[in-house]
């Protein structure tokens, strides 16, 4: 009986009242509103980097659109756009006749409409109900609210009309090869992968090949998981190489995100999955530019003659001949003949991509003193006398470095604290590189700098196989599942402060592509954005790391305890924490900075321990205290 009643006072506030008395009235019935409680969970159907597709960008015509809805109790069974004069409208079919209207806004505004705004439900073939909906654009939130039958309620929905679900002939213009005026040749681009669980990946930049007109792109996967692809309805094989899954699919346009499926075998059964592929026009560049797949630090593009213009940070910049290759005519900009010898490695994390590269040979100086490396390579070159000290970054011996003939000096990021040591090195005619690693943004991009030592040694292709190895191996770790423990890595002074890293440094980042979640949470705005290490007090460490999962001490600076106890000796409240009482404390070795070319494994290894898998006694950067 309530509901009939309510039934008919909803049939007078719709159609029975005159126009001023229903706006009042619906104005104040806000009771019609669900609330959060009444509402299924709200998925977020708005993607991060969608740009919005309006009508003038489309052609007149009826499309098949494929429409995500933030509640899956608003089931939309088929879809069809109509274009027309700059407009956009949906033909939305449910899976049934539940809803009674729907109105282009949120459920309090269609409380306080006028009945006139409502969009009726129409009765299909089906027996189900359809509406005729209006669409703004796609590839943005429109916001919807739906009047549930059952419940006499305005429910709020939120729809994404999915671009990249409409066939490209839609589209009135369209980024082609064609219309880029691409000759046919070899060309790099950087492309985005979306939609999935958001774990997968693909190589980026890619390889791209332009014939006739028409692009082509290969498609490297991020592991060995994927057997085959469909593209615009051709199904596509993968070979495995070099440990990933990879093909080459056709590019029918540019700046959009295109369709595709690919069949993963990672689960008990193959399983297609729906992606989406945005191949970026303004990236496109000429397959004489050094393709980097992390690194965004440095660039190198090469000339007809074969000689590399190096451009570091998008400031410093150096010519690197090739030896017998003609230089470039006079500029202001530095020459430097490959390969290269007689160096200068003031940055000592630059060290070790020389002797990953069995490149040590070229190195002569280091601002390093022997007893302070932990490289055996570089102590025993010191030894012999094949490699000197010539002082630290900001005090070097400008005399010894003049006497041996410096061809470059390799420093970090330090020497802009001391911007006269810089100045003066260039006017004695040594040039500079202040090598930016430390800036990357992520852990593989500080190892891909190996390419541009083994560019300045005459060793670019032993530095490529060196990368592509160890990014495979690391690859294959960031592609499995995240194993939801959390890690602290710190270490303890003799004051008794606590030296962590900050989130934003590249340890934290390997502990979360190792799987875990890096503890404690520092805000950026307590300067944890702007240094790697930040000491903090002793009761903010226990606060946030105590109910960490792991412990890693930092054991590179000072040394670390022998034992847990030792630990313990250093900072007795640690036995609070639930590593200590778990056995889940881990000591670094004191060569883990130094050997800076070994991220890879790093990250391969902060995985084994998160997952509890690690053989103690094959772990080269780690081991247990007892």
């Amino acid at each position: 009986m309530k509901k009939q009643i309510a039934g008919m006072l909803l049939f007078l506030f719709l159609f029975g009242f005159g126009k001023a008395e229903a706006s009042a009235a619906a104005e104040q019935d806000t009771s019609r509103v669900a609330n959060a409680s009444q509402m299924t969970a709200v998925e977020d159907v708005v993607k991060e980097g969608m740009t919005p597709v309006f009508a003038d960008a489309l052609r007149d015509g009826v499309y098949k659109v494929e429409v995500d809805c933030s509640s899956s109790m608003f089931r939309i069974e088929n879809c069809e756009l109509t274009v027309a004069d700059g407009t956009m409208t949906a033909r939305l079919d449910m899976s049934s006749l539940s809803y009674g209207y729907l109105f282009p806004g949120t459920a309090e505004q269609a409380a306080a409409a006028e009945p006139a705004a409502y969009i009726p439900s129409e009765e299909n073939a089906e027996g189900k109900g359809s509406f005729v909906f209006p669409v703004e654009a796609l590839d943005e939130g429109v916001p919807c609210a739906a009047w549930s039958k059952n419940k006499e309620l305005w429910y709020d929905r939120t729809l994404v009309f999915r671009a990249d679900s409409l066939p490209l002939e839609a589209y009135r213009d369209l980024t082609t090869a064609e219309s880029l005026h691409l000759a046919d040749g070899a060309y790099t681009v950087s492309v985005t992968l979306g939609g999935g669980s958001g774990r997968a990946r693909v190589r980026t930049p890619c390889r791209l090949w332009v014939e006739d007109g028409a692009a082509s792109a290969e498609i490297v996967w991020g592991s060995a998981n994927y057997d085959y692809m469909i593209v615009n309805g051709e199904k596509i094989l993968t070979e495995i190489i070099d440990g990933h899954s990879t093909c080459v699919i056709p590019v029918a346009a540019f700046d959009r995100a295109l369709a595709v499926i690919a069949d993963t075998t990672a689960m008990s059964q193959p399983h297609e999955i729906a992606y989406t592929l945005f191949f970026d026009a303004s990236t496109i560049a000429a397959a004489d530019r050094m393709v980097l797949r992390y690194a965004e630090q440095f660039d190198v593009v090469y000339d007809e003659a074969g000689c590399a213009l190096v451009s570091i940070g998008g400031e410093d910049c150096f010519v690197i001949v090739p030896e017998g290759a003609e230089a470039p005519a006079p500029s202001d900009v530095p020459v430097l003949v490959a390969p290269l010898q007689r160096l200068y490695i003031a940055s000592s994390s630059a060290m070790d991509p020389f002797v990953r590269l069995d490149a040590l040979d070229a190195v002569r100086l280091t601002g390093t003193k022997r007893e302070d490396w932990t490289l055996p390579e570089v102590q025993g070159r010191m030894d012999a006398g094949d490699v000197l000290y010539a002082g630290k970054y900001a005090a070097p011996d400008y005399e010894l470095l003049l006497s041996e003939g410096t061809a470059l000096a390799v420093e970090n990021t330090m020497i802009w604290h001391s911007p006269e040591t810089k100045e003066q090195l260039e006017a004695l005619g040594i040039p500079v590189l202040v090598e930016r690693s430390s800036y990357e943004h992520h852990p593989l991009g500080r190892l891909e700098w190996i390419k541009l030592y083994g560019l300045l040694t005459g060793k670019t292709a032993e530095a490529e196989a060196f990368f592509d190895a160890q990014a495979a191996l690391a690859e294959q770790v960031m592609a499995e599942e995240s194993t939801d423990r959390t890690a602290a890595f710190f270490s303890v002074s003799a004051n008794g402060a606590v030296s962590v890293r900050s989130p934003e440094d590249y340890i934290a980042r390997s502990i979360a592509l190792a799987g875990g979640r890096y503890v404690p949470e520092i805000p950026s705005d307590d300067g944890a954005g702007a240094r790697s290490t930040l000491s903090i007090q002793p009761e903010s460490f226990y606060a946030g790391a105590r109910d960490a999962d792991v412990l890693f001490y930092n054991a590179t600076v000072g040394g670390g305890p022998g034992s847990v106890d030792e630990l313990l000796g250093k900072a007795d409240w640690l036995a609070d924490f639930r590593a200590v009482q778990n056995g889940e404390v881990w000591c670094t070795e004191a060569d883990l900075f130094q050997q800076s070319s070994g991220i890879a494994l790093v990250i391969d290894e902060l995985h084994q321990i998160l997952c509890g898998t690690a053989d103690e006694t094959a772990l080269q950067y780690f081991h247990r205290l007892r």
